[in-house]
């Protein structure tokens, strides 16, 4: 039982568990880590005071259907402590009625409160395109911030804490939108899509914090309005329904030019009335827009879901090629539950701190569930790509 003469197979496949391992420890967990980290230093970093500067923004809300909750949302914008002038530019998409109502009784109390909308009878071309496009051109100001009119803005230091990172050469700022835990459905899929929100979070924002920004939420973003009229606004992705945030961040950003901002104070709520269904949609329309994205990051995080699967099977096939010795199954189960509990608990810091489901026992699961998740998507949303296309 305690034999330690292998065969070469079984030393090839405890290798191999143990480099598959040291990967995901290594690179995996540190980026994980580093979101989590980098949230941290933001809610603790101090501009010197005089080095502190604030421009004058521009706030531009896409509102579609979401009346009720700008009576919300517009004063959490409207009272923000921010030490330069702004404004609030609403883009009510197809002129709805009850929009126009909201914004009429707000109007008396805030005067720099702003209105604009699409015809509904705008057809075959990106509304959402359409919508922003018109809102850029109507700012007053060179400083463009960009959020929906579903979201939610908790802190009044939330336009304080993402311009703050327009100093000379930061043209882009990448925030966080925390989504509305899905509701009426079961408990398993709430976990499900916490941990894949949570999983395409660190993806993105890992990789800005690294220097290699290529993605951005419509939730919370901001960007000089010069850099946009620069590269023609969305033009190169007319064809496309939506990519006005993650499309258009992979054409404009670069590492001198991007900063990322994820401190507490800088994150949005997104409030939806079927969490379940918006999130799906919202899969579906990644997973087809994201073919335009750069590739690193989901080529390295697509590797680290082979490790995982690789130092599993690795690990099973030393495990029982080596019977009757049960040393190469100790060290397997070793080797396998220490990354786990290394990866349970980095993921449930990073996750508290984003603001989703404290998962734990749950995660090796999500982990090895997950690329058959994705593809599942993937597959889905090519055959329904017709509704991503403005000709769709």
């Amino acid at each position: 039982m305690f034999e330690i003469q292998f065969s070469p197979l079984v030393l090839s496949l405890l290798m191999g568990l143990i480099a598959s391992a040291l990967y995901i420890l290594i690179g995996f967990r540190r980026y994980i880590v580093s979101v989590a980290r980098r949230i941290r230093t933001d809610a603790v970093r101090v501009i010197p005071e005089d080095q502190r500067y604030y421009p004058s923004a521009s706030v531009i809300v896409y509102a579609g259907d979401d009346a009720p909750n700008l009576e919300v949302l517009l004063p959490q914008i409207l009272d923000q402590d921010y030490p330069a002038n702004f404004e609030v530019i609403v883009v009510n998409d197809g002129a709805i009625p009850s929009i126009k109502d909201v914004i009429g009784r707000l109007e008396q109390r805030y005067s720099n409160l702003y209105m604009t909308f699409t015809p509904l009878e705008s057809r075959s071309l990106s509304r959402k395109k359409l919508a922003l496009t018109l809102g850029i051109k109507a700012a007053r100001f060179e400083t463009l911030v960009l959020t929906m009119g579903n979201s939610q803005v908790p802190s009044r230091r939330w336009l304080r804490a993402i311009c703050r990172n327009f100093t000379p050469g930061n043209d882009i700022v990448i925030g966080y939108a925390a989504p509305a835990a899905p509701e009426g459905t079961r408990e398993a899929w709430k976990r499900l899509h916490a941990f894949d929100t949570v999983r395409s979070a660190v993806e993105y924002l890992s990789w800005a914090v690294a220097g290699r920004p290529y993605r951005g939420t419509c939730y919370n973003l901001a960007y000089r309005r010069s850099i946009f009229f620069d590269n023609k606004g969305f033009s190169k992705s007319l064809d496309l329904k939506y990519g006005d945030d993650d499309i258009f961040i992979n054409e404009v950003s670069r590492d001198d030019n991007t900063a990322v901002e994820l401190s507490p104070d800088s994150m949005v709520l997104a409030v939806e009335n079927k969490p379940a269904e918006a999130f799906v949609a919202d899969k579906l329309r990644y997973e087809y827009t994201s073919s335009r994205l750069r590739k690193g990051a989901r080529l390295f995080f697509s590797s680290c879901s082979w490790a995982w699967w690789i130092m599993i099977c690795t690990g099973v096939a030393a495990s029982v090629l080596s019977l009757p010795s049960i040393i190469p199954a100790i060290i397997s189960a070793i080797v396998i539950l220490a990354s786990s509990i290394t990866i349970m608990v980095v993921w449930r810091r990073t996750s508290v701190a984003l603001w989703s489901r404290p998962l734990l026992l749950t995660i090796p699961w999500f982990v090895s569930f997950h690329p058959l998740y994705t593809l599942y998507y993937k597959i889905k949303g090519f055959l329904k790509r017709g509704a991503n296309l403005t000709w769709g």
